[in-house]
C-alpha cells in the first residue's frame, strides 16, 4: 500500500519537476542565444562557437532552474491531491502528512546534492569555458573571418579589403590588398580573385593573388613602379595570439575546494 503512494506521488512530481526544467531552460538558452549570435556575428566568428558557448552556460541555468523545478513540482502533485479530494481520502485511511513528505523530501534531498555538486565543481569550470571563449573569439583564435567589403587591418602595416566571398572563404573576389614597411616601402596590389594557403611555418600564411595589378612605391615621393602579374603570392605573418588568464582568479571561477583553500 505505502510503496504504491510513494510510486503514485513519485510520478505526480516528476513530470512537472522536469517540464518546468526544460522550460526554464529553453527561455534563458533563448534569450541568451539571441546575444551571443549578435556577439560571434559582429566578431567574424563561426557560427558553431554559439553552440559551445550555450553548453558551458547550461550548469548555471539548471542551477538556477533545479530548486525552482522542486518546488513546482511537489505543490503542483499536492494540489492536484487536494482539489482531486484524494489527500482527504489518503488521511481517511491513516496516511499522516509526515508519511506522504517521505517523498518530497527525498526529491529535495537527491537535487540538493545534484544542485550542489554543480554550484561548487561544475559551474565554475564550465563559466571558465566560456570566458574562453569568448577571449579566443575576440582575438581571431577561433579563426575569425575577414569581413565583407571593409577594411581589415592584419598587423605589420598590412590592410586587406575583400569585395566578396565564395565557397566559405576558399575563393575571394575582387581584392585590394597594401603593406607598408618601415623604411617608407609601400606595395599596394588589386586582384582579381585570391585565396588564402597554409605553409609549412606556423607563423605565416600566403594569400595567392590572381589577375591583378601591383603598384610598388619604393619611397615618399619616389616614381612608383606598376606590374600586371597572372599570379603573386604575399606572405602573411600570423598575429601573436596572447594568452587567456589562469582560471580561478574570480570566486565565481573557483571550485568550492579552492574556494576552501
Amino acid at each position: 500500500m505505502t510503496k504504491r503512494i510513494d510510486r503514485y506521488l513519485f510520478g505526480l512530481i516528476i513530470v512537472p519537476l522536469f517540464g518546468t526544467l526544460v522550460v526554464a531552460a529553453m527561455l534563458l538558452v533563448l534569450d541568451r542565444m539571441l546575444r551571443l549570435f549578435d556577439f560571434v556575428i559582429n566578431e567574424g566568428g563561426p557560427v558553431s562557437v554559439v553552440w559551445r558557448m550555450l553548453g558551458n552556460l547550461l550548469p548555471e541555468y539548471l542551477s538556477l532552474g533545479i530548486p525552482i523545478g522542486v518546488m513546482l513540482g511537489i505543490l503542483l502533485a499536492f494540489r492536484r491531491l487536494a482539489m482531486s479530494s484524494e489527500l482527504d481520502t489518503l488521511l481517511a485511511v491513516g496516511v499522516s502528512y509526515k508519511r506522504l513528505l517521505r517523498v518530497p523530501f527525498v526529491f529535495a534531498t537527491v537535487f540538493a546534492v545534484v544542485n550542489f555538486g554543480i554550484v561548487g565543481w561544475l559551474q565554475p569550470v564550465t563559466r571558465y569555458a566560456y570566458e574562453n571563449l569568448r577571449f579566443e573569439l575576440r582575438s581571431g583564435a577561433l579563426g575569425a573571418s575577414i569581413k565583407v567589403g571593409e577594411f581589415a587591418n592584419l598587423g605589420g602595416g598590412l590592410t586587406l579589403r575583400v569585395e566578396e566571398s565564395r565557397n566559405q572563404g576558399a575563393d575571394l573576389r575582387g581584392l585590394f590588398v597594401r603593406a607598408a614597411g618601415k623604411d617608407g616601402q609601400i606595395v599596394a596590389a588589386t586582384a582579381a580573385r585570391g585565396t588564402f594557403l597554409a605553409t609549412d611555418d606556423p607563423e605565416y600564411i600566403l594569400l595567392r593573388l590572381s589577375d591583378g595589378t601591383l603598384v610598388h612605391s619604393p619611397k615618399p615621393g619616389a616614381t612608383p613602379r606598376v606590374l600586371a602579374f597572372a599570379q603573386h603570392d604575399l606572405p602573411i605573418r600570423l598575429p601573436e595570439m596572447a594568452t587567456f588568464r589562469k582560471r580561478g582568479e574570480g570566486n565565481l571561477e573557483a571550485t568550492l575546494p579552492e574556494l576552501l583553500h
